[in-house]
Formats: structure tokens, sequence, C-alpha cells
């Protein structure tokens, strides 16, 4: 009967130690791995509506025609020196929001004016060369982006790109 006792002296206390155990490490481990959960949660959850905003921001702009030169309709140039003039085709803005497409139509003899004096600079060899034409595009992206006010961070809503068909480069007499 004593060997009995003392099993069951024993017993309790395995059962013990293992509740002692429970209540010690295991409890505070899962409370905290809770509280972290929730914690994370809540500021996961504060910084998705700014991410979301962001996104909407550093979307690509809206992109829009603005036609200066309509195709078909000639325009010419006169180039530096005074002998040699461009004939241009069609000169289109892509824009990146109505009011720059507004803008443009709006001043348009402010444009046409930008454009006699940046071709005034150009001699004809200036507009046969890959660099040359890229050289006109973005004189003519910066030209129009500052007279519509397009500048500083509101760039992005201006004159994107340039789109320009030069029919012929001609001597004049």
């Amino acid at each position: 009967m004593p060997e009995e006792v003392e099993q069951r002296q024993e017993q309790p206390k395995s059962k013990g130690g293992l509740a002692n155990l429970i209540k010690m490490v295991i409890v505070p481990l899962v409370v905290s791995l809770v509280v972290t959960l929730v914690v994370l949660f809540v500021l996961g959850s504060n910084r998705q509506p700014s991410q979301a905003q962001e996104e909407k921001t550093t979307t690509a702009p809206v992109q829009i025609k603005a036609v200066v030169i309509s195709p078909g309709k000639y325009q010419t140039f006169m180039l530096k020196g005074g002998r040699d003039v461009a004939v241009i085709d069609s000169l289109t803005l892509l824009v990146g929001s109505d009011p720059c497409r507004a803008a443009v139509a709006e001043k348009n003899d402010e444009i046409m004016d930008a454009l006699a004096t940046i071709f005034l600079s150009k001699e004809r060899f200036d507009l046969v060369t890959p660099a040359g034409l890229d050289l006109l595009k973005k004189q003519i992206r910066e030209a129009v982006n500052q007279i519509t006010g397009f500048t500083g961070e509101k760039e992005k809503l201006g004159v994107l790109n340039v789109y320009i068909y030069i029919k012929a480069i001609s001597t004049v007499q």
C-alpha cells in the first residue's frame, strides 16, 4: 500500500510539472504570437491606403493627342542662313492631360512662334540625322511645356512626346 501512495504522489507531481510548463512557457508564447499578429495586421492595414494612393499617383498619365499642324496642311519654316526651308506635313504632341491640350490649342500662335525660332537655329544637316531629330523633338517639347506652363512637377501632365513629319527640306532662291 505504501507503494501505491508513492505512485499517486509521483503522478500528480508530473501532472503539476506539465501544467507549470504550459502555464510558464506555452501560454506566454501563444499570447505574444497573437499580440504580434494583431499589431502587424493593424499596422499593415494603416499602410495600405497610403500605398494605394501612391499607386494612383504613380500610374501612367493619360495620353492625349494635341495637333499643332494637321496632316496635309504643309507649314514651312526657314532654316539658319535663310536659304533652306523645312516643309512640315504634321506635328502632333502627346500630352498628359486635358488642360495641357486646351493650353496648346489656346496658345497656338505662341507655339508657332517658338517653332519658327527653333527652326531658325537649325541647319539642313541638323534635320536629317536621328540625333538631330531627337534634339529637335526635345526642344519642341521643352518649348511647348514652357509656353503652356507645365514645368517642374507638372511636367508629367504636359507634353510627353512629339511626333513630327518633315516632308522636305528645300533650298529657296
